[in-house]
């Protein structure tokens, strides 16, 4: 007989809690890969994903950290590689 399955294997193939975070937290780090100034729209990074808006919006403000929302009639939520980077144009910085 294989291995046997945890807990934790099933709570990483069927708990939304564990699974959306892991998907963000690799989508930051596909990111991350290309630079740590690399940023997306949230429409882009909802693919890379491989989120429903539904799944990142109940989990969205786990990484607000991450996030900058632009202004305008229409604003848009961007996505950066790196907290830091994201803080620093909230702020003006860049």
């Amino acid at each position: 007989m294989g291995k046997a399955k945890t807990l934790a294997d099933f709570r990483a193939a069927h708990d939304k809690n564990v699974i959306v975070p892991s998907r963000i937290k690799a989508a930051l780090a596909s990111l991350l890969k290309d630079g740590k100034d690399n940023w997306c729209y949230e429409l882009e990074f909802l693919k890379i994903a491989g989120l429903s808006t539904t799944d990142l919006g109940m989990f969205r403000d786990q990484f607000l950290d991450h996030i900058v929302e632009t202004g305008g009639k229409t604003p848009k939520r961007v996505w950066f590689a790196s907290a830091d980077i994201a803080r620093k144009v909230r702020e003006g910085a860049l």
